[in-house]
């Protein structure tokens, strides 16, 4: 079990304590847990418990400028009203995650915060770490590059909240040996699809002395029940983008 102790402004004050069943959660599954009230001293009124599901990550702005920003993936409230003095309550909790959201993968972490609603005072706020992880077909393509010989360098993501999908997290790989002599960069991105994702892959050709650089893409789908000779798939979709 994973849990988190808030307690609200005031001594004796009641406690929140947010406890989940897990603090792991692949995307497009759900959080699950409950809310723990424990009514203080003396009555009190609290409004509502938020509970918010925030990555931290390197974001892409529209200037083509990159920062750490906070994004807010997905949130649920639970409403309370007043606590008795000792009065112990318990509210279930369940938070779908969304299937494109950002995995907990380099400098992309996430974290679950606690906001209690108490009024006349300042939110108190709580949070702990929790990590998003990756289907199976992400995970697969992901391991697929390493072992093609290519090293994750960066994560960032692209944030536009009045798209469809509005979280693209981009995966900059690049090469470790020689025999990719002439690739600057691969870069891989996921579009969630029923059973498994699409991949858009980018490759960054170096430019030579009389050549200019250039980039090239394809896309391909991988199922979560058939990921049988990625590692080939991938150096397939790589050759023919060089």
């Amino acid at each position: 079990m994973f849990g988190k102790l808030m307690r609200t402004l005031g001594v004796g004050g009641a406690t929140i304590d947010t406890v989940l069943e897990t603090d792991e959660v692949v995307v497009g599954g759900t959080l699950r847990g409950e809310v723990r009230v424990k009514g203080g001293a003396s009555d009190q009124d609290i409004r509502g418990v938020t509970i918010e599901i925030v990555t931290r990550c390197l974001v892409e702005t529209r200037s083509d400028n990159r920062v750490h920003a906070e994004i807010i993936l997905a949130s649920g409230t639970i409403e309370l009203g007043r606590v008795t003095a000792g009065e112990e309550l318990a509210a279930p909790l369940e938070i779908d995650i969304d299937p494109a959201a950002p995995i907990s993968i380099g400098t992309t972490t996430s974290f679950v915060r606690t906001r209690v609603n108490v009024p006349g005072a300042v939110d108190p706020t709580d949070k702990d770490p929790v990590r998003l992880l990756p289907t199976p077909a992400m995970l697969a393509v992901i391991s697929g590059l390493e072992q093609a010989g290519f090293a994750l360098t960066e994560t960032e993501v692209e944030h536009n909240p009045r798209r469809a999908n509005p979280f693209v997290q981009e995966f900059d790989f690049r090469p470790r040996g020689f025999n990719d002599f002439g690739i600057d960069e691969v870069e891989i991105s996921f579009q969630p699809i029923r059973g498994g994702v699409e991949v858009l892959l980018t490759v960054d050709n170096r430019g030579g002395f009389f050549t200019m650089g250039r980039e090239r893409s394809a896309r391909f789908q991988i199922r979560d029940a058939d990921r049988s000779d990625i590692v080939a798939q991938l150096r397939a979709a790589i050759s023919s983008l060089r």
